[in-house]
């Protein structure tokens, strides 16, 4: 079976359009046709109906998909080991960073799994928190940071710290944010990244239970772009507690007194992988690292 096969049913699954499909393939649309078509001629089933509104799968399609991807991750999961193998590198280790380096303590993270653990080759890959589960069941991540909890019978976690949050607004938008109602709040034009973001859930939770709506005139797609475009004064915004205080130190914004807020960080990986000696490897040492921090007063203290 050949896997540009595979990939390419994967991203007409995902784009649900043919011509964006193979766009995306950098293919021609016959060629993707082709591909598509002697796979289900191997396969023996129609992956795909025709509509209106483009390319749906099919009941078989449907069913098919989730094992396409477990093939095609696999398939790059045996390229990485055989190219570790050849490079003469130790075993590979994934993590997941939900939020800026210095924040989750990489520095520090990593200092300790070099002198503990010398032969692991560690591996840092920017993820998001909803995206937790489905990387490390997909193998692409051994564990990751994220914010919250997880009832996910097949993935463990463990809190490593309360996280404070606050709402942002930039001096230009209101000079000390004195006297401002929820309601004032709400109207100020707002830098948003996504409703099911966690730091922007717990506000629109907020929100919504005194019947409000944010005024949302820009979306950015990750931190660093909501500290600038508050730094230029475009807009409210939630942040951690350590990117907001910078900015009102300097003059640039303020820290709503009523916006404050706080969510846990945790780390994650899967169920089945828990007595991996990589993976109680790295838990302890970042666990070492944030206990440590907690213990000198750098993080809000937890009993980990």
């Amino acid at each position: 079976m050949d896997l540009n096969q595979l990939k390419s049913f994967l991203t007409i699954a995902r784009e649900r359009n043919l011509t964006r499909a193979a766009d995306k393939l950098h293919l021609s649309q016959s060629a993707l046709s082709t591909q598509l078509k002697q796979l289900e001629g191997e396969l023996g089933v129609s992956l795909f109906r025709r509509t209106a509104r483009g390319m749906e799968l099919s009941e078989y399609g449907s069913e098919l998909l989730g094992l396409a991807e477990e093939v095609l991750d696999a398939a790059r999961r045996l390229r990485r080991r055989a190219m570790e193998l050849h490079q003469g590198v130790g075993e590979s280790l994934n993590i997941g960073l939900n939020a800026a380096p210095a924040f989750l303590r990489v520095g520090a993270i990593n200092r300790r799994l070099s002198l503990l653990h010398s032969d692991l080759n560690v591996i840092y890959h920017t993820s998001e928190t909803l995206r937790t589960g489905e990387l490390l069941r997909q193998g692409r991540l051994d564990l990751a940071f994220f914010y919250g909890n997880t009832t996910d019978a097949d993935i463990r976690h463990v809190l490593l710290s309360w996280v404070r949050i606050c709402v942002v607004i930039p001096r230009s938008l209101a000079p000390d944010g004195a006297g401002l109602l929820w309601e004032n709040l709400a109207a100020l034009p707002w830098i948003w990244v996504a409703n099911d973001s966690p730091l922007y859930a717990a506000l629109l939770d907020k929100l919504e239970r005194l019947r409000l709506q944010p005024n949302q005139t820009v979306t950015a797609a990750d931190e660093f772009i909501v500290r600038e475009l508050v730094r230029d004064g475009q807009g409210v915004a939630v942040m951690r507690e350590d990117e907001a205080r910078p900015l009102a130190a300097q003059g640039e914004a303020v820290i709503w007194d009523q916006g404050w807020m706080t969510l846990p960080l945790s780390l994650a990986w899967l169920e089945k992988n828990d007595a991996k000696k990589k993976i109680r490897a790295a838990r302890d040492a970042i666990r070492h690292i944030w206990q440590s921090e907690a213990e000198n007063g750098e993080t809000t203290p937890i009993h980990l």
